[in-house]
């Protein structure tokens, strides 16, 4: 207990002496201006961050382990991992004004990442090695159509394409190109999130926009990695639909634009529908061919057997209710069906989480409650996929714990799939840019039979502190605490799949993360 609660005490110093180091940071400017002439102007813009990390009790004890070069356990690096993630992202943007005939603009960006020290606290560490990688990010052009369409907004018509980032609205489904993983590392930052190829085409028309879309996105099973194999490289065309109200404008402030800007809505709902033409079915995304390297079972490899699938979904987020300012619901669900050949699958995936922001009170403090549910496999010997297949979620678009729920769980045990989450939180906002939050999660195996030798569905139980302290409009530090305990479910995975490890221990996990953007 006295080890523990010592472990505990150096976490939070950590994360104080890191929010005190933030008052010293130098507020960054805004985008700077290179050039203009006319109708051409010419911007560079900068993004940087750093993240430190410490996991006592990492895995509940069993600690995180190396790659052997199949994806499961090699040696054991640490019970007490502790790590650092850096990622440094210049920009230049230009864009050609022709008067009456649109804008034509472009993007190019590229990307310095690395992880030091012992790199993430997963039961197999992705980043181990200290990786750091010099990797283009963004590269593509456009048109807008500025009000050259009668019936679309000013600018309602964009067509662009090349590697860029495409999201639909928070995340659940459709926003990270990139797998930040190997020899990328920024395991938990995710700052790379742009898909390898897109063509995408939006429309807007008052509360009304859509995308039609193509996209494929960058495999980690690549020249980087080539024994990491957890992510089919897939292509898709899509489309999504969507009605919207503007959040009110700001005084001084530019009118709020939902049609482009995700965080500019009031309130939102929508149905997505995209089809997989394309996607990588051999070795470890096959099924039934374990002579050559496949899967012995449909379920090995969460990203098989999506070659052919048709993917549905509907969702909704904001304050919906005009009479009842103070509520919010936000809700997606799912649904994943393929027929072809042998890559049957038929999951699906949802969530509701509704909320009440307490605006009279002081502090204004918020409560939400979620529940996910991630679809598992119950027979995966069988011919048909059941496990959900997260496609390309990312990590915060509406603050922590948004689709990798919960600080601990969510990042380093769960993909989501095959898992339930009950989630509870508070938060309040003792100043106007301070937000500081306690997260509650219980995590339950959908289909225990999923993982062989596993008889129990709990799974682990966690909770989480977080501060998020909005310095200014360029610098945002952050910093969160939790702990977890391991259900009796995941204990038994982890004696079948970490040597017999009786991972019994507390977990604890302490990071501090400072952003600068201009």
């Amino acid at each position: 207990m006295v080890e523990r609660n010592l472990r505990c005490r150096c976490l939070i110093s950590g994360a104080i002496l890191s929010a005190v180091l933030g008052f010293a940071a130098t507020p960054a400017a805004a985008d700077v201006s290179l050039y203009e002439n006319g109708g051409l102007k010419i911007d560079g813009a900068f993004t940087g961050g750093i993240a430190a990390f410490s996991s006592p009790g990492a895995q509940f004890g069993a600690g995180s382990w190396s790659n052997n070069g199949a994806a499961a356990p090699g040696k054991r690096i640490s019970g007490h991992p502790a790590w650092t993630e850096w990622f440094i992202h210049p920009e230049l943007k230009a864009a050609y004004d022709t008067g009456t005939h649109g804008t034509f603009y472009g993007d190019v960006s590229a990307q310095v990442t690395a992880t030091g020290g012992d790199g993430d606290a997963s039961l197999v560490s992705t980043t181990y090695g200290r990786p750091i990688l010099l990797e283009l990010e963004n590269l593509y052009g456009g048109w807008k159509s500025g009000n050259l369409v009668p019936f679309l907004d000013e600018n309602g018509l964009d067509i662009s394409g090349g590697r860029q980032s495409f999201r639909v609205a928070d995340g659940f489904l459709i926003s990270n190109g990139v797998n930040n993983q190997g020899k990328r590392g920024m395991y938990w930052t995710q700052s790379r999130t742009a898909f390898e190829q897109t063509g995408i085409l939006k429309a807007a028309s008052g509360p009304v926009r859509g995308d039609i879309f193509y996209l494929q996105n960058v495999s980690a099973n690549s020249k980087l990695d080539p024994g990491l194999v957890d992510n089919a490289k897939t292509r898709l065309i899509g489309g999504n639909l969507e009605i919207f109200e503007n959040l009110a404008s700001e005084d001084g402030k530019p009118a709020k634009d939902g049609a482009t800007v995700y965080a500019d809505r009031k309130w939102y709902a929508g149905i997505t529908y995209f089809k997989v033409f394309d996607a990588s079915n051999g070795n470890n995304f096959a099924f039934g061919n374990t002579g050559n390297g496949g899967n012995t079972t449909v379920t090995n490899t969460l990203t098989s057997n999506r070659d052919g699938m048709n993917v549905f979904s509907a969702h909704v987020g904001g304050n919906v209710l005009p009479f009842l300012p103070d509520f919010s619901l936000y809700g997606n669900y799912v649904y994943e069906n393929n027929s072809s050949n042998n890559k049957k699958v038929n999951a699906n995936a949802w969530y509701i989480e509704p909320g009440y922001q307490f605006s009279d009170l002081p502090m204004t403090p918020k409560l939400t409650y979620r529940y996910a549910h991630f679809s598992g496999d119950k027979s995966p010997g069988d011919t048909t996929k059941k496990a959900y297949d997260p496609f390309f979620y990312n990590a915060i678009t509406r603050g922590y714990g948004t689709w990798f729920i919960g600080e601990i769980i969510g990042n380093y045990v769960i993909s989501n799939s095959n898992v339930n989450i009950h989630e509870v939180a508070l938060s309040i906002n003792p100043l106007d840019n301070v937000k500081l939050s306690v997260l509650g999660f219980t995590y339950n195996y959908d289909q225990k039979t999923q993982n062989a030798g596993v008889t129990s569905d709990n799974l682990a139980r966690e909770i989480d502190f977080t501060a998020e302290w909005t310095i200014n409009d360029h610098l945002l530090l952050t910093a969160a605490f939790g702990m977890a305990k391991a259900g009796t479910g995941y204990r038994e995975y982890l004696k079948n799949n970490a040597n017999g490890w009786d991972a019994d221990k507390t977990w604890y996990l302490g990071e501090t993360a400072l952003v600068v953007k201009f």
